[in-house]
């Protein structure tokens, strides 16, 4: 029998790396520039991990003004906001451990490609990691669609082998989005979704450290 190749898909913001700061700039130039009133701190720190198009239209921006809503974020962010970020302490440490153990991992993030590869490049996270996923630039897919394309990476990497991976992310849409592909999925709770939003979600643990990710991820993609 052919043992099953391992695999950690993860999220990003909010789950490798805190980039809340330069996406709230952002959030509120965005609003600023459409003319609408931003909302409160905490509801633009929500806006880190979810598609963007989704926060806008959940937060009272109406769809005559998304898409220059959109374009307000994208370019404050491109401009400031991609670089506001670092990485959560002890995430370089587990995935070390979960290269080591020969877990393949792969980011899968809503966050657009274009900003997604070289943040990780620049916070030193690339030679961590085996492959990013990352939206269009329009950010239009939704995160089981991204997931989806992560998981064809996969299979084009391991070929005929089974594999055998869990989703681990922050907000409920990191684990709709792998339970529209059968996944399991570990929730960050260093990130900004909470323990309420994941476990309604129908996440299948709660973590909440770095440093419990990966006895938790290899209990889950051993065997």
């Amino acid at each position: 029998m052919t043992t099953a190749r391992p695999v950690a898909l993860l999220d990003l913001d909010g789950t490798l790396m805190d980039s809340a700061s330069g996406i709230v700039a952002a959030v509120r130039s965005a609003y600023e520039g459409v003319g609408l009133p931003a909302p409160s701190e905490a509801v633009m720190r929500s806006f880190a991990g979810p598609p963007i198009a989704w926060s806008f239209t959940t937060h009272g921006v109406p769809a005559d003004l998304l898409d220059a809503a959109i374009a307000g974020y994208g370019d404050h962010f491109s401009r400031e906001g991609v670089w506001d970020t670092r990485v959560f302490d002890g995430i370089p440490d587990a995935l070390a451990a979960l290269r080591d153990a020969g877990v393949l991992l792969v980011v899968a993030t809503a966050k657009p490609f274009r900003w997604a590869l070289p943040i990780c490049e620049e916070v030193g996270l690339s030679p961590l990691l085996d492959h990013v996923v990352g939206a269009p630039d329009d950010e239009s897919e939704t995160k089981g669609q991204i997931i989806g394309r992560a998981l064809d990476w996969v299979r084009g990497t391991v070929g005929d082998a089974p594999v055998r991976a869990v989703m681990l992310g922050d907000r409920e849409h990191d684990v709709h989005g792998a339970a529209d592909h059968g996944l399991p999925c570990l929730g960050a709770l260093w990130g900004y979704g909470g323990e309420d939003e994941l476990r309604a979600a129908g996440a299948v643990d709660v973590l909440a450290t770095p440093a419990d990710v990966p006895a938790a991820v290899l209990a889950r993609v051993s065997g």
